[in-house]
Parts: structure tokens; sequence; C-alpha cells
């Protein structure tokens, strides 16, 4: 049986950017009522400024907590969403944390770079500081700011989800399965535990996060991934415990390279684990209509540039799903781990496509657009 009959049968129903440090010319102020010329404020203000401003990864390691440095190899929890070239920050509150000894609370406002024009807010976040060691080290706010949520531990995923909500168990075990056949499948390691965060609403997953008031597609339901530290995060209103998307990405790290599609891996992902609530065989429907009125639209245009959503149709994840789907069904899926190692160029990946295929590169489009519409028929 090929794997995404497999992962059908098991449902019920943007990942990592390296983050841009150290910041050049960073303008880092306090806000009003921030005094750092009072300790310890004042010394974890320039903590903060060194972690910014540290050249290296082993100098900021030293000024993040430990225990959190021991727990995830990416520690900083939202760096990667943060630190994209943004040199204006502001200090809006740093104050002891209630409840919590020897821990202070630090908010920070982002401001877009516009040299002509007034600072224009485009973030909110926070982290704390905490002493260890005899120093004050930053650290991160999810583990704070959940500790008053439950925990459940399913197979290898701990899910962690605010008091009040109703725990959907039999998805939980059903994805739990699906990590276990996915890993099977590709003849991976049973990933080691998988740590889960679910609310109804995903700015407020992400706000837990520490991304306090953070720019996303106005959709409030959706996912992502930290597959480095074996973290999903999701915001669903319901049957929230199976979004297999994001737990594909975990699963199947390991086969991610620096040289691989970043729009072949949402394919694959796709592909494994369906988009948002919405399963592999799910999606066809919607995009056979899309090429129908897309008659230009090639798979070279996709992985080139990717075309946005449309009526509950991503192009490019869809498309490449099915394009995963035909190598899948060659080949099986030693095939699409081949596939994912074929390069980051369009021509690397259709080339190694149609070897994996066994078919001409001119054929593919035509057989290509035939699946879906073949895919798009099945009840």
């Amino acid at each position: 049986m090929r794997l995404a009959v497999c992962c059908a049968a098991l449902a019920l129903g943007p990942h990592i950017a390296r983050a841009q440090l150290p910041i050049d010319r960073l303008e880092l102020v306090p806000g009003v009522g921030v005094d750092t010329t009072a300790q310890p404020v004042g010394e974890i203000f320039a903590v903060l400024r060194r972690y910014l401003t540290t050249g290296t990864d082993a100098g900021r390691a030293a000024l993040w907590s430990r225990p959190e440095r021991t727990r995830w190899p990416v520690f900083d929890l939202v760096g990667q969403a943060v630190y994209q070239g943004h040199s204006r920050f502001t200090v809006v509150e740093l104050r002891p944390t209630v409840g919590l000894a020897g821990t202070f609370r630090v908010r920070i406002l982002v401001a877009a770079d516009h040299e002509s024009r007034p600072a224009t807010p485009i973030m909110l976040y926070q982290l704390y500081a905490v002493h260890e060691d005899g120093a004050w080290v930053l650290a991160n706010a999810l583990p704070r700011l959940t500790r008053g949520w439950q925990r459940e531990l399913v197979g290898a995923i701990t899910f962690t989800f605010p008091r009040g909500h109703a725990f959907m168990r039999t998805d939980a075990r059903s994805s739990a399965r699906f990590v276990d056949s996915l890993a099977n499948a590709f003849r991976l390691p049973r990933p080691g535990p998988i740590e889960y965060y679910l609310t109804d609403d995903l700015q407020e997953t992400l706000r837990a996060l520490g991304l306090e008031w953070y720019p996303f597609a106005p959709d409030s339901i959706g996912g992502r991934a930290n597959a480095f530290n074996r973290q999903v995060f999701v915001g669903l209103p319901s049957h929230g415990e199976a979004y297999r998307h994001e737990l594909a990405h975990v699963v199947l790290q390991p086969l991610i390279g620096l040289n691989t599609s970043g729009v072949l891996m949402e394919g694959v992902m796709t592909w494994a684990g369906g988009r948002a609530t919405r399963v592999f065989r799910d999606l066809p429907r919607g995009l056979a209509v899309y090429l129908a009125a897309h008659p230009g639209l090639t798979l070279d245009t996709i992985l080139r540039d990717p075309p946005e959503r449309a009526n509950g149709v991503d192009p490019a994840y869809d498309g490449l799903a099915v394009l995963c789907h035909m190598v899948d069904e060659a080949g099986g899926a030693a095939a699409v781990r081949s596939l994912l190692a074929a390069g980051r160029e369009p021509d690397q990946v259709l080339n190694a496509a149609v070897d994996l295929l066994h078919m001409p590169r001119n054929r593919l489009e035509e057989r290509w657009r035939s699946v879906v519409a073949d895919l798009a028929r099945r009840p």
C-alpha cells in the first residue's frame, strides 16, 4: 500500500528560517517607565543589547538560560520570526513577574526601518530574564506562559493546551499513529518527544510562544512547526489535535537539507499530512478547477514563482503534493526521498521527477494535469 493511502486512512478530518543576528546599527531604547538606571533593570537591558549584537552563536548562547539551551537546539523560540533584518527595538516593559521569583518579563516593540518617516510598529514580542549562576540571562516566554496549561502524552506527542479545551483523544491517538506510520514508511527512526501546543486560534498559540502581536495571514487557523526542536504550534477551533502537516515537518526533517527546494518540501508535507484541516485526497478537486482557469500554469512556474492561495486552493502546495503522489506511485517512499534530494533549482527537481517517473520531460506537464483531473474525480 502506498504511503499516501496510509496517511489518508489515519486522518480523521511557512519552518525554520535562520535568524539574522547580530543586528548591525542596532537602535535599542527604553520605553516610558523603563528605568535603565535602576538595577537589575539596567543589567538586564545590557544583556539584551549584548545578545542582539554579539557576533557568534556561542556568544549568544552564553547569554541564554542553560536549561533551555539543553532542551532545545534552536533555543530562541521567536528568533526566526523576529530577527529578520530590523534594527529598531524599544523595550516597552521590563519588570518582575508576579509568581515567578527571580524572573523579569521583557516586552519589546519592533519597528520598520524608515529613515525618512516615523517608525512604524510591526511586531511586539516578549521574552524573560532569569537569574542563573549569579548572572542574568534571557529565557523564552513559552514555558512560563503555558505553565498552567494541561498536558496529555499520547505516543511520542505531548499535547499542551489551555484549561477548558475539550481534548480530542481520538484525534490525538490518530496523530500519534500517523507519526509512527510516516517514520516507518521513510525508514526513519521514530522521532523523539514532540511538543504540540494547541489553542482554538493561531494568534493565541503564537502569543503563548512569545509573539504577542505579530503580522500573519488574516486566517486565524493554521499551524507552524519548529522541526529542529520537534515543536508544533496549532490554532484550530476543532480537531486541532489532528493537524498533520506540521507533524510531517517534524518527522521528515532528517530528509531536509540546505539544498532542498523549499516549495517542494511543502508539497511533500502536504502530500503526507494534508493542508490546514484537509487531507491530501480532498485537495485535487479545488486544484483541478484552478488549473482549468490557469491553463498556462506549469510545475516549472510553480517552483520558480509560487502563486498565491486563492479560494481555498494553494497551487504550489497542492500541485507539488500531486507530483509527490505520482512519484510515490512510481517508486514508493524511496523515490520521494530521491526527489527531495534532487536540489533546490526547479530544473533539478523536474529532471529528477521525470527520471523517477520514467517519462520524457515534455510529457510531464500533461501527465501531471491528467493525474490532478483523475484524483479530482475520485469520491
